[in-house]
């Protein structure tokens, strides 16, 4: 039954469709804003604006819910009297979709819910957009056979506990064309996955074959990887008993070669070379004295200075090292290394005489690294000069003896960064 307005409340000027407004027991706060609410939607439509405007209310958890306003396009469109609209509109509906804003790596999730979801999950709907305050969400609707309508629902949720009912001040705006649109990429997405999952059904075939190839390989690559690291373990402990063995014979250099080593790495990883050229690097310097296993001990161990003969002896000692080391058959140049540890940049050096960009980088730090490690430790002909002396001379030569990047370097490692040696000599002092 249509209800009209004349006496009970005499601002409304057009037919009233609801139950608040003639219902005295309702706060004026209610019907107050409801009024003002009603007032505003019939100014609105009056400009002809295209949105269907509404007003719907519900009385707490109470499943019905009718309209206090229906506006004329609303009407129009389901083809019904006012207190017809609700069960129409309902019953229309084929689907509820969503929306929601999961977050910014996920984007946009939309969530569909049928008619009969909608009819169980009511409650649980109706309490998000109380909560939220707002409601948002696309309808499907059938108003006619084969005539599909789609309805974009806005609203704005108030709540009035001491009345305990909530209004849904919203409007219908139309966008079949939208949504027809995304279900067509819908249909075009699902397709495509079918095609995918075929096309990954014959590709989880041919990864089967090649996993079963990839296992035979990783089992020769295991059994290869395996025999490398039992050669480098053989080759590091001929190195080392190369090393030792020189140090017996020479025990004035004890931990010489060890130290030199220690420093040349550090220099190399300040200076970024690769894993590779530090493992020649350590090689080289491990063995770099080898070659005087040619001088005899009395001249290794003389406290005083070497006349020309025997310096000239010494001077051999790259060499020598470098024809014993040539023939083995190293991963890196550590015989190329060994013998130019002793050249200098403007080809003072010996035993070649090399100049510059001749001279190997790894060889360069290992002669900047011998250069401090023996002027900072005692020798039977002088007492350790120190370390600061060692500095000095680094420093007054970078560039003219010594490769200017290397000094750079080892200068940063003793005044910025504290390095220290892992192994120290009884008679090695930092003075």
């Amino acid at each position: 039954m249509i209800n009209t307005i004349t006496n009970i409340e005499p601002q409304i000027q057009q037919p009233y469709h609801g139950y608040i407004l003639t219902d005295t027991s309702y706060s004026a706060t209610l019907r107050n804003r409801l009024q003002e609410c009603i007032n505003s939607y019939r100014a609105f439509e009056a400009t002809g604006s295209a949105p269907m405007l509404y007003i719907a209310a519900w009385k707490g958890n109470e499943k019905e819910i009718w309209y206090e306003y229906i506006g004329n396009k609303f009407l129009a469109l389901f083809d019904c009297s006012p207190h017809e609209i609700g069960e129409i509109f309902r019953k229309s509906i084929r689907d509820r979709r969503i929306y929601r804003d999961i977050d910014k790596n996920f984007g946009i999730q939309r969530e569909i819910k049928t008619r009969d979801e909608i009819n169980t999950t009511w409650e649980e709907l109706r309490q998000e957009g109380v909560q939220a305050g707002t409601l948002e969400a696309v309808y499907k609707t059938s108003l006619r056979p084969y005539e599909t309508i789609w309805l974009k629902d806005q609203a704005t949720i108030e709540v009035y506990e001491q009345d305990n009912i909530c209004l849904s001040l919203g409007f219908l705006t139309t966008v079949s064309k939208e949504m027809e649109a995304e279900d067509k990429l819908k249909k075009h997405h699902d397709l495509l996955e079918t095609i995918v999952a075929e096309r990954t059904a014959e590709l989880t075939i041919l990864n089967k074959q090649l996993k079963e190839e990839i296992e035979e390989r990783k089992l020769a690559q295991s059994n290869l990887s395996r025999s490398h690291l039992q050669l480098q373990k053989s080759l590091d402990e001929i190195v080392n008993a190369m090393s030792l063995t020189l140090e017996e014979r020479d025990p004035y250099t004890a931990g010489h070669q060890k130290r030199t080593t220690d420093l040349s790495l550090a220099i190399a990883e300040e200076m970024g070379l690769s894993e590779h050229q530090k493992k020649g690097l350590q090689m080289a310097g491990l063995i770099h004295d080898m070659g005087k296993i040619s001088v005899p001990g009395e001249i290794l161990s003389k406290p005083g200075g070497l006349n020309e003969a025997e310096l000239q002896l010494i001077k051999r000692h790259p060499k020598v090292a470098y024809d014993i080391l040539h023939q083995i058959d190293f991963p890196w140049p550590v015989d190329t290394i060994v013998l130019q540890h002793h050249e200098k940049l403007d080809g003072s050096g010996y035993p070649q005489g090399l100049k510059g960009e001749e001279i190997s980088l790894e060889a360069r730090i290992l002669c900047v690294a011998d250069v401090i490690e023996t002027m900072e430790t005692h020798r039977p002909y002088r007492p350790s000069l120190g370390r600061e002396a060692a500095l000095t001379e680094i420093t007054k030569h970078r560039a003219t003896l010594y490769d200017p990047k290397v000094v750079d370097a080892c200068l940063r490692l003793f005044e910025k960064k504290e390095f220290q040696y892992s192994t120290k000599s009884a008679n090695w002092t930092t003075l």
